[in-house]
C-alpha cells in the first residue's frame, strides 16, 4: 500500500510535468505569431521542470537522490514569478526595465545550488520519513524568507494587475484576463499550505496545483483564442478607435462599448448595458432600420452640446460557425465631410461675386417648380433684371466698380423678396428670380419694389457716385400657353426689352399683346416708372 501511493503520487506529478511539457512546446510553436507565446512557453518550461524534479524527490529514500532532485527543481523555480510578472505587464502593454525583477531569481538559483556552502538559504538540512514519503525538511535562511515573499507577491501581484485593469478593457478581452488572473490563485493557495505544513504528507502539492494553473491558462489561451485571433490587439484598435462602436445581442441589447462610444452616448443621457439602444435615444431609432437591411449605412443628424453634428451608421453581424450571435455597430463622425459637401454644394450652386444662386441652381429650380405648377395648377412668375448702362459703368470706373455695383444691387433685391423665392446672377449683368405660387398682379408690385430699392443705391467712387438703375421683365406660368419653363423664360427675356426699348428703368410684363405688339401693333401692357 505504502509503495502504490508513492507510485500513483509520483505518476500523477510526472503525467503533469509530461501535459506540462506539451503545452510548453505548443506554445513555443505560436511565438512567431503570437506576442507572449514564447514567454508562455518558458512559463510552461519552468513549471514541468519544477514537477518533474519533484516528482523524482519525493520517490527517493536516500538523502542524497533527493538533495539532487531538490536542486533540479531550482532549475525552474527561481523563473516562474519573474516570467509571471513578465508576462502580465506585457499582455496589458505596461512597459517596465524586467531587469529588476531578475534580481532576486538570479540571487535565489545561485544561493540553492550553492547552500552547502553556507546558511543564507538553508540554515539547516533534515531527511525524515513521513510515511509512505521520505522528506527533506529544511530551516529556511533569510533569502528563503526573501523569495518567498517575492514569489507569493509576484502572484499577487499579477491578479492586482489583471483585476485593476478589468474595467479599462472591452469585453473582447476581459475574459481571458479573468481566467489569467484565476490561474494564479491556486498556487497562492498551496503556498501557505506548504510552508505551514499542513499539505498531506507534508509534501508539496505546489506543482501539481501548478499544473491545473497552466491548464487554465491553456483554456484561455486556445479555446478563448488568446493568441490565434491576438485580442489585445483587436482589444487595442477596439478601444483606441476614434469611431463609437458597440456590440449588441440579437435583440439589440449593449453589450460592449468603446470609450468614444461612451463619451457619445453618455452626451445623449447615457446607455447602460443590457438597454435596447435602439429605443433608448430618438436619434439612434433608425438603427432598427438599419439591422433589418445591414448592407447599407445610414447617414442621421444629431445635435451635441448646442452643435450639430453627422454621423455614418453601419451595422455589422457577428459570426461564428455558421451562426450569429450579435451585431457591431459603428457610428463614424462624419460633421466635417458633411460640412465639407454642403459648401461645395453651395460653391457649385452659387455666385461667387454676389453670393446668389447661379445659373445652374436656377434651371433645377424652375424646373422643379414648373412640374409642380402643372401637377398642383398654380401660377408662378418669373423675373429678369438686368443694370442699366452697365457698361459704361466698367468703362468709367473698371471693373471693380462694376463688381460693387453688382453686389449692391443684389443685396438689394434680395431685401425685397420673401423667404421662398430665389434670386440667381443670370449673365454677367443680368439677374434672375424666381417667385413660386406667385401671380401676377404681385409679381409686378415685388418688382416695382426691387426697382424703387435699386435706386435708392449710392456708390461712392472718389470722384464719382454711382447710381444704379434696373430694367425688370415679368412673365406668369399659363400651362395652356408655355409648352416648358425655357419659353416662360423667354416671354420675360421679351418684357425685359421692351421695356429697356421704352426708356429703361422700368418694369414690364409680357402677355398675349405683347405678341401683338412685337407684331407691329400698337397696344401694349407696361408699367413705367
Amino acid at each position: 500500500m505504502m509503495i502504490s501511493v508513492v507510485v500513483l503520487v509520483r505518476l500523477v506529478y510526472s503525467a503533469s510535468a509530461l501535459m506540462l511539457f506539451l503545452l510548453c512546446m505548443a506554445a513555443w510553436r505560436r511565438r512567431k505569431r503570437a506576442s507572449g507565446a514564447g514567454l508562455v512557453s518558458l512559463l510552461t518550461l519552468s513549471t514541468a521542470i519544477y514537477c518533474f524534479g519533484y516528482a523524482e524527490e519525493i520517490s527517493q529514500t536516500t538523502f542524497h537522490g533527493a538533495w539532487f532532485w531538490m536542486h533540479f527543481d531550482f532549475l525552474g523555480i527561481p523563473w516562474l514569478p519573474f516570467l509571471w510578472v513578465v508576462l502580465v505587464r506585457k499582455q496589458l502593454q505596461l512597459r517596465s526595465r524586467f531587469g529588476i525583477f531578475l534580481v532576486i531569481p538570479v540571487l535565489t538559483f545561485l544561493a540553492q545550488w550553492t547552500s552547502s556552502w553556507h546558511s543564507f538559504f538553508y540554515r539547516s538540512v533534515e531527511f525524515v520519513s513521513r510515511p509512505p514519503f521520505w522528506i527533506i525538511l529544511t530551516h529556511r535562511g533569510p533569502l528563503d524568507y526573501l523569495f518567498l515573499l517575492y514569489l507569493y507577491g509576484a502572484f499577487l501581484y499579477g491578479i492586482w494587475m489583471y483585476v485593476a485593469h478589468y474595467r479599462s478593457k472591452s469585453n473582447l478581452l476581459s475574459k481571458q484576463s479573468l481566467l489569467f488572473a484565476f490561474s494564479a490563485v491556486p498556487p497562492l493557495v498551496g503556498f501557505p499550505l506548504g510552508v505551514f505544513g499542513m499539505s498531506p504528507w507534508n509534501i508539496d502539492i505546489v506543482p501539481f496545483l501548478l499544473t491545473i494553473s497552466a491548464v487554465w491558462a491553456y483554456y484561455a489561451i486556445v479555446w478563448l483564442e488568446c493568441f490565434d485571433l491576438v485580442p489585445m490587439a483587436r482589444s487595442l484598435v477596439f478601444t483606441g478607435m476614434r469611431d463609437a462602436a458597440l456590440v449588441t445581442d440579437l435583440s439589440f441589447r449593449l453589450i460592449d462599448l468603446n470609450p468614444a462610444a461612451h463619451q457619445l452616448l453618455a452626451v445623449l443621457g447615457g446607455f447602460r448595458v443590457g438597454q435596447d439602444i435602439t429605443t433608448g435615444h430618438k436619434d439612434l431609432m433608425p438603427l432598427r432600420q438599419l439591422f433589418l437591411d445591414p448592407v447599407h449605412s445610414l447617414e442621421i443628424e444629431m445635435t451635441i452640446e448646442a452643435e450639430l453634428r453627422y454621423f455614418e451608421l453601419r451595422a455589422l453581424p457577428l459570426r461564428a460557425a455558421g451562426r450569429q450571435y450579435g451585431w457591431a455597430v459603428l457610428l463614424a463622425d462624419i460633421t466635417a465631410r458633411a460640412r465639407l459637401l454642403h459648401d461645395l454644394r453651395r460653391d457649385a450652386q452659387t455666385d461667387a461675386l454676389t453670393g446668389v444662386a447661379n445659373r445652374r441652381r436656377f434651371t433645377t429650380a424652375i424646373e422643379t417648380e414648373y412640374e409642380r405648377s402643372n401637377r398642383h395648377h398654380f401660377t408662378f412668375c418669373v423675373m429678369i433684371v438686368d443694370l442699366d448702362h452697365f457698361k459704361s459703368i466698367n468703362d468709367e470706373g473698371g471693373h471693380t466698380a462694376g463688381d460693387k455695383v453688382l453686389t449692391a444691387v443684389a443685396v438689394h433685391i434680395l431685401s425685397c423678396l420673401r423667404r421662398i423665392d430665389l434670386l440667381c446672377r443670370y449673365g454677367g449683368d443680368e439677374f434672375a428670380i424666381l417667385l413660386p405660387e406667385t401671380n401676377a398682379d404681385d409679381a409686378l408690385e415685388i418688382a416695382e419694389r426691387i426697382r424703387r430699392a435699386v435706386a435708392e443705391i449710392s456708390i461712392d467712387l472718389g470722384e464719382k457716385r454711382i447710381v444704379p438703375s434696373v430694367s425688370i421683365g415679368v412673365a406668369a406660368s399659363d400651362p395652356a400657353r408655355n409648352s416648358d419653363w425655357g419659353q416662360l423664360l423667354d416671354e420675360a427675356d421679351q418684357a425685359l426689352y421692351r421695356g429697356k426699348a421704352r426708356g429703361r428703368n422700368r418694369v414690364a410684363i409680357w402677355n398675349e399683346i405683347m405678341t401683338s405688339v412685337a407684331a407691329g401693333a400698337s397696344e401694349e401692357n407696361e408699367i413705367a416708372s
